[in-house]
């Protein structure tokens, strides 16, 4: 399965058209990024373009989610398997809907996870 980068840039919510007047409205979307994947970098500077909050993954999905994550109301994130799989979990606990964008060669995983 091959992705673009249109397709990339649709599933991380980050496409840079701008609305009428030209003021692009802050990301309400938390991104969840594992940085020791490679695809994490596009994907951090895409957020900081958009304003969007980015939380690390550096250690415990689950502590994560308890800390950062279970109050916002859009989340999207580039992780391995393992981490996507307890973070979806935790979401559908809480009303939330994931979604399975892209599966890497690496073990990579970008997903987002919304409120039903």
């Amino acid at each position: 399965m091959t992705t673009t980068r249109r397709t990339f840039l649709i599933a991380t919510g980050s496409l840079p058209w701008m609305p009428f007047g030209g003021a692009m409205r802050p990301s309400t979307r938390t991104w969840v990024v594992d940085e020791g994947l490679p695809q994490s970098r596009v994907l951090v500077r895409r957020a900081h373009l958009t304003g969007a909050r980015i939380a690390s993954l550096s250690g415990d999905a689950g502590w994560l989610w308890i800390e950062r994550l279970s109050s916002s109301q859009a989340i999207g994130g580039i992780t391995r398997f393992a981490d996507a799989f307890v973070l979806s979990q935790l979401g559908a606990d809480n009303g939330m809907r994931a979604t399975r964008h892209r599966a890497f060669d690496n073990g990579a995983v970008l997903w987002t996870i919304e409120r039903c």
